[in-house]
């Protein structure tokens, strides 16, 4: 799947010459999945994640979480499977953590991403 590539910050990525650049990245499109709100792409409403529904509220399931992980991680092309999913809930700085570890075309990844709902930030 080609695809515009985005920086760490979740923005377009642009060259220091300003030019976007393409790229092929499994790793992205987990990324994108992980870090997305379910609903949030008006094009494609059913591509994210059930950050407001399944993990910002009061007693969050973990093994709800890790089932959706595995889920919106397999539901990229190419990702045949996920070995490893780790997953961080700090209520004290409102700060949630994901790790996974997947298989795609033969090769092992790793993805991580972080979402502090107090300042609404990704990173």
């Amino acid at each position: 799947m080609i695809d515009f590539m985005i920086a760490q910050d979740g923005d377009l990525y642009l060259s220091p010459i300003g030019d976007i650049s393409m790229t092929q990245s499994i790793c992205q499109a987990v990324r994108i999945r992980l870090l997305w709100f379910l609903g949030e792409w008006r094009l494609m409403p059913q591509i994210g994640f059930p950050y407001f529904e399944e993990v910002l509220v009061k007693n969050p399931s973990e093994t709800m979480i890790r089932h959706l992980v595995r889920e919106a991680v397999m539901s990229v092309d190419e990702v045949t499977g996920v070995s490893k999913i780790e997953i961080s809930i700090d209520k004290r700085t409102r700060i949630a953590k994901i790790c996974v570890e997947f298989t795609a075309s033969g090769e092992k990844y790793s993805e991580e991403v972080e979402w502090n709902w107090q300042t609404s930030n990704t990173a």
